[in-house]
């Protein structure tokens, strides 16, 4: 007599059910998760960009404009000339109580 059940008994339970508890994939293995389909989302509109990849080489062109380059000029190290090395906490300190109202 042939078993065609999905499950065989044994030790007086059910053993090997696959149809009561699957055995399921690790989550990185899933491709219908929702960090897998925002990344190929993102991959493949990027890759079929053609005007969009020179847009954003001016926009990470400026990001890095704006972050590095500005910050050298415009943002000196305001502590570092004005307040002894290890006093810096107490500088701001003072320099907030003289100011406050």
């Amino acid at each position: 007599m042939e078993n065609n059940n999905n499950f065989s008994l044994s030790f007086g339970g059910l053993e090997n059910n696959s149809y009561l508890c699957p055995k399921k994939k690790p989550k990185t293995m899933e491709k219908d998760g929702f960090w897998f389909r925002a990344f190929h989302l993102y991959y493949d509109g990027f890759r079929s960009m053609t005007l969009g990849k020179t847009l954003w080489a001016i926009i990470l062109i400026k990001l890095f404009i704006i972050f590095a380059v500005l910050k050298i000029f415009f943002f000196p190290n305001f502590l570092s000339s004005h307040a002894e090395e290890g006093e810096e906490a107490g500088f701001v300190a003072t320099e907030l109580l003289k100011r406050s109202p």
